[in-house]
């Protein structure tokens, strides 16, 4: 008996679902697979979006700072001409100029070409290492123009590099510039290690045993 009850029930739910009009009895496993892929395929999408937007700020990050540290590099190897200003017209004029510098880096370049950036480069480099250790120095170019470079040209020939200890400035040309105490010569090859060797030459009462420069010995390296 209970099997004749059931019957028509099936029958019926059957029938329902094949009219496509029963309410409850047709599954809906197929609706909702395709949503969930469809929300699925949402999110990796999303996640691909940000993962991709992650990965270009990251590039850009690093490209910037590629970029800061290449325009650092560049910046550091740049010789600030501004820094030199205006050439000075004569030694005695270190009396004024520098009063207050305990070392002074004296650039003659060669006459008609202009300062040579690697050398001015390296009179700075030499002054800077020379102020980090305590010490109150300054540069300077003297004029092509004056006096004082055709007279100090025809001791030693541009380009060269006087260096001269506070109290040493001289009121004019010495007779001899390699001689002078107080002061040193560089030419030749014209380095901050050479620069700064002669300022120690030239703080040193022996400064004056040193011998003029020469095609052989071009820089003064002694005492």
């Amino acid at each position: 008996m209970n099997n004749d009850k059931i019957a028509p029930t099936t029958s019926q739910n059957q029938a329902g679902c094949a009219s496509g009009c029963g309410s409850g009895c047709c599954s809906t496993s197929g609706i909702g697979k395709k949503r969930k892929i469809i929300i699925c395929l949402a999110v990796a999408f999303a996640a691909a979006i940000v993962l991709a937007y992650g990965i270009m700020q990251k590039a850009e990050a690093q490209s910037d700072l590629g970029q800061n540290a290449l325009e650092t590099a560049n910046e550091s190897n740049q010789m600030d001409s501004s820094t030199w200003g205006k050439p000075i017209e004569s030694l005695a004029s270190l009396s004024q100029e520098a009063s207050q510098k305990d070392i002074v880096f004296l650039y003659l370049p060669i006459k008609g070409q202009g300062p040579d950036e690697n050398i001015m480069r390296e009179i700075q480099s030499a002054t800077g290492k020379a102020q980090s250790r305590g010490t109150m120095a300054a540069f300077f170019a003297l004029d092509e123009g004056s006096e004082d470079y055709a007279q100090l040209t025809n001791q030693v020939p541009a380009p060269f590099v006087l260096v001269i200890v506070k109290g040493s400035y001289p009121s004019a040309v010495p007779v001899n510039i390699s001689q002078e105490g107080g002061m040193g010569v560089v030419s030749g090859d014209i380095s901050e290690e050479n620069l700064l060797y002669a300022m120690v030459a030239a703080s040193r009462p022996s400064a004056s045993c040193c011998p003029a420069p020469s095609a052989k010995s071009p820089s003064t390296k002694c005492c």
